[in-house]
């Protein structure tokens, strides 16, 4: 899931789209190359939308300069590709997570229903013992890519949604809010499992 968007990830104009993969920032000489090589290839047979625009700025100092003075002067822009933002699924006290890491994994771009995640809280609610910019462990439960299982059964949700967790895989709230998957159960977490109001 990092990475990945849960908004603004469909196809508005034409048939074919590129996504990003990963966070990063896209400078304007990227998406100018990038938009050349595709005019380039379409020729007159095509046409082109370009739905990102380099609205943040990239200061850069001089090599070997004294400190102080002021920032540097504007180098160049970049549209900010920003890493994947979660619901919480819990009345733990926060509301948005994002996610920083897959836990056990190295090489892993994306998390599955049942992964732990390391990840940043975004948005809490006030006089709650989770604050705004803590950083905590989360299983997901939710997923807006489809859940295969060995039936031919399809599950997706329109949502990503995580549980916080402590060390142990306890949950941190007492109410989980919405459906999960039953197999959340054979990875241990029957305490979450146990909390909500519909298992699929």
């Amino acid at each position: 899931m990092k990475g990945i968007s849960y908004r603004g990830n469909h196809i508005c104009f034409g048939r074919y789209a590129l996504q990003a993969l990963e966070p990063a920032w896209i400078t304007s000489r990227q998406i100018e190359a990038g938009r050349r090589a595709m005019t380039r290839n379409v020729r007159r047979g095509g046409k082109i939308w370009v739905r990102i625009f380099p609205d943040k700025p990239v200061t850069v100092r001089p090599t070997e300069t004294r400190m102080g003075s002021g920032k540097g002067s504007p180098e160049y822009w970049v549209a900010v590709v920003n890493q994947t933002h979660l619901n919480v699924a819990d009345n733990s006290g926060a509301r948005k997570l994002m996610c920083i890491r897959i836990i056990g994994t190295s090489n892993r771009r994306y998390a599955n229903i049942g992964d732990v995640i390391v990840a940043v809280i975004k948005e809490a609610v006030p006089n709650m013992p989770l604050e705004r910019s803590e950083v905590i462990r989360a299983v997901i439960v939710r997923t807006c890519k489809e859940l295969k299982r060995d039936n031919g059964m399809i599950i997706r949700y329109d949502d990503n949604a995580a549980v916080i967790i402590d060390q142990e895989g306890n949950p941190k709230g007492t109410r989980i809010f919405g459906a999960i998957v039953r197999e959340l159960r054979q990875l241990n977490f029957t305490k979450i499992v146990s909390l909500a109001p519909e298992v699929l």
